[in-house]
């Protein structure tokens, strides 16, 4: 028991202190490309300025919904099955993928339907739309995993890790990686973490104010998105395997932190998309389809290799 107790301890500091950080990260660069004095102005370069949004929000209002305390609760949990390190990891089981990518699923259900609800009533008739549009993303994300677990035969994030001590799987797979990296690229525009998001919430919910809730929402924003980046890092580049003289925990955060910042260098460079159709057009048209061919092609691979042994 003390040991679980201390690897949640462990799993909460790593968090919140990537949470902190990355926010940090985010407020730089959004005042040096948006030509703002605002966190370049304050002293130590902005440091605090994470801290003082918080309690910024918390002073507005303290009221809390019941989805936001399955949003928060469910948000953590996500990362029960996820392995940081060979040893920290909560729930070892061998279908930690597919438990993993259930959670996000069911996080990312959960905050489109606390985006809807106002004061008054829930907007269903945009839930269920915005639901079927934001879980249209993870399709490509689904299928190019799926063709990761044919090709190490397991659901086990942790084996698929050290399947990788040879060589990485964006090796076998680098259609599947660019997929992926696209349709995290996409979550990262629906979940509107550098401005206010009108696809998952309500117009009337911002003029109603944020509190509590809202820091809720930001939390979950960010849980997400590193959720989806250490997934990415998982299946395709290596987890937490060594980089030459680089060890494997220091290699892991430098491979996070690289792709967080392609990220956010790419939603900056990229025009904001009022008419989010848009981006489920290239997603049906290119990603999908993409992602559907690679795992055909890896799947026939397989059975010429394993069946009739033509390779």
């Amino acid at each position: 028991m003390l040991v679980v107790l201390k690897k949640v301890i462990y799993m909460v500091v790593i968090l919140v202190v990537n949470l902190y950080i990355c926010s940090y990260i985010n407020s730089i660069f959004t005042s040096r490309i948006e030509l703002k004095r605002g966190y370049r102005a304050t002293k130590m370069g902005g440091l605090s300025y994470p801290a003082v949004k918080l309690f910024k929000y918390l002073s507005r209002d303290y009221k809390i919904n019941i989805w936001e305390v399955f949003i928060f609760l469910f948000s953590f949990l996500m990362w029960s099955v996820i392995p940081i390190t060979p040893n920290l990891v909560l729930v070892n089981v061998d279908y930690s993928l597919f438990a993993g990518i259930f959670f996000y699923i069911l996080v990312l259900i959960l905050n489109v339907i606390s985006g809807g609800e106002t004061s008054y009533n829930f907007l269903f008739a945009k839930i269920t739309k915005k639901i079927g549009m934001t879980l249209s993303f993870l399709i490509p994300i689904i299928f190019s995993a799926t063709s990761i677990v044919l090709v190490n035969r397991t659901m086990s994030l942790k084996e698929i890790v050290n399947s990788q001590y040879e060589y990485w799987n964006i090796v076998y797979q680098p259609m599947g990686f660019l997929v992926v990296f696209a349709a995290i690229m996409f979550q990262f525009k629906l979940s509107g973490i550098n401005k206010k998001n009108l696809f998952i919430f309500s117009d009337n919910a911002y003029k109603e104010g944020g509190g509590f809730g809202k820091v809720i929402s930001r939390l979950s924003g960010y849980l997400r998105l590193f959720f989806l980046i250490i997934t990415l890092i998982i299946l395709y580049l290596g987890g937490w395997h060594s980089i030459y003289f680089i060890r494997g925990e220091a290699a892991l955060i430098l491979k996070f932190y690289i792709i967080f910042v392609i990220l956010l260098l790419l939603d900056k460079a990229t025009s904001d998309f009022d008419d989010y159709i848009y981006l489920s057009n290239v997603n049906w048209r290119f990603l999908i389809p993409i992602s559907i061919i690679n795992f055909v092609l890896t799947l026939g691979f397989l059975i010429s290799r394993n069946v009739f042994n033509f390779i």
